[in-house]
């Protein structure tokens, strides 16, 4: 469309789930802003989601929607995952503070005023998508020698560890219930590849 700008301009969005067997979608509710990256909680009572930069978590039971208290962090990207164990949120924020780079912060599930900053500023762009099994660290898409490959980084002390190294964009990494691999997508053969991480 002329004059349409992706991820500026929005016709709108609906939000809806998907019975996988079935393939039978659900409308839960709509609205005229980008809604994106809906994660469920553990007790599949409720999905927390990004629009405009900030959470929202919607209760599928009373079907209404409250913001989810990120604090100072109101720039949010929709890289937001809980933990495993449902105790904690990881999210990137774009921190003034640091040119507007996109940090990694983790807080309580319950909402906090004061997320703690785990990434260290100056070093690079960060895109949080995943934790380890244990929640002591988390896995994103890092902006580090002029190109992004997967990191993770200790929850701890802000330790980084590089996974991957190679030419093309190495995103998203998540790892699933099994902890033996961590899986991101690569454009390395010029295609949307899934590769592996062990």
């Amino acid at each position: 469309w002329e004059g349409f700008e992706y991820y500026q301009d929005y016709l709108g969005s609906h939000m809806e789930v998907m019975d996988v067997e079935t393939g039978h979608r659900k409308i839960l509710f709509s609205g005229a802003h980008s809604f994106q990256a809906p994660n469920w909680t553990p007790d599949g009572g409720h999905l927390i989601y990004n629009s405009n930069g900030f959470l929202y978590d919607y209760n599928l039971e009373t079907r209404k929607t409250a913001m989810f208290n990120t604090g100072f962090a109101n720039r949010n990207n929709n890289d937001h995952v809980l933990t495993f164990d449902g105790k904690w949120m990881g999210i990137s924020h774009h921190n003034p503070d640091d040119g507007g780079a996109s940090s990694l912060y983790y807080l309580p599930v319950e909402g906090s005023d004061e997320p703690i900053k785990v990434t260290k500023s100056g070093v690079g762009a960060s895109y949080f998508h995943g934790w380890t099994l244990d929640g002591n660290a988390m896995l994103f898409t890092g902006n580090r020698k002029g190109k992004y490959d997967i990191y993770s980084v200790a929850v701890e002390d802000g330790t980084e560890v590089q996974l991957t190294d190679t030419d093309g964009l190495d995103d998203g990494p998540e790892m699933p219930p099994d902890g033996k691999y961590i899986y991101f997508n690569s454009n390395r053969t010029n295609l949307a590849d899934e590769a592996g991480w062990q």
